[in-house]
């Protein structure tokens, strides 16, 4: 009987999508799908959220035509994430998801190591390994969509903070995809992100926002930073909305190497 083969498998999933992505180790996925989520306050209670994504899991298995078998599975979620016990502890987007024990809640339906984190951290993991950041130790990356959040790499070493969330962003506008970013919006985005470039004076600034969104602010930040502390770059992210994928799936052979070694 021919044995199964090991895969990694990612999760993305944000208040009203997700993502997943399947790869063998070291390689490029095989399999991308992107479902919607239904609307609040559906999915509010932990079972039926872990048999949607379960679900959705065990479906991309099940349209393979070799056996496969999941031996790391890493999810981004989108809040803050207690990795120690594999909780989604606050939501801000759906807060009936505060609490949401998202590895105990896959771990009914699949038998595989699995890791929570935050999903703007695992964007920025996903843009150091195969993206904008690879070459630089010291980084910032910015989100822009939805609701604004930072993360912050430092010699080569993601800092996630005491509550295990991204960095918030007070005062922050919120911009709209559909809307073009006007002057006072701009001046308003570009001196809060260069104060915070200012302080932790990184390699490189990454804007992950909709296209029209980067053109705009883009090089006013980088004109910005370059009076108040000339040095880092500003650069559009290079793996897009596929950015928190791309870093789950790192999180993934990493959680995958460790589940073989207590094994």
């Amino acid at each position: 009987m021919t044995e199964p083969k090991s895969v990694l498998v990612a999760v993305d999933f944000t208040t009203d999508e997700v993502r997943l992505a399947m790869s063998f180790f070291d390689g490029e996925p095989m399999v991308r799908e992107t479902y919607p989520l239904p609307p609040s306050p559906a999915l509010a209670d932990e079972n039926a959220w872990s048999w949607e994504i379960g679900g959705r899991i065990s479906s991309m298995f099940a349209h393979e035509g070799e056996k496969r078998s999941a031996v790391g599975i890493a999810v981004a979620c989108p809040g803050d994430v207690d990795e120690a016990t594999g909780k989604m502890t606050r939501c801000p987007g759906r807060p009936e998801w505060d609490g949401l024990a998202v590895v105990d809640a896959l771990r009914r339906h699949i038998d595989a190591p699995i890791v929570a984190l935050n999903r703007t951290h695992a964007a920025l993991r996903g843009e150091s390994e195969h993206g904008a950041a690879e070459d630089a130790p010291d980084a910032i990356y910015v989100s822009l969509r939805g609701t604004p959040a930072a993360a912050v790499k430092t010699s080569s070493r993601i800092v996630k903070g005491a509550r295990g969330g991204a960095g918030t962003l007070p005062d922050f506008p919120v911009l709209d995809a559909d809307e073009p970013v006007n002057d006072e919006t701009i001046e308003e985005v570009v001196g809060l992100l260069s104060d915070l470039a200012a302080f932790l004076d990184p390699a490189v600034v990454i804007l992950d926002a909709a296209e029209a969104h980067l053109a705009a602010l883009g090089p006013a930040l980088q004109r910005a930073i370059d009076v108040v502390a000339p040095g880092p770059q500003v650069v559009p992210g290079a793996l897009g909305e596929n950015a928190a994928l791309v870093g789950a799936l790192g999180a993934a052979s990493i959680v995958a190497y460790e589940g073989e070694r207590s094994a």
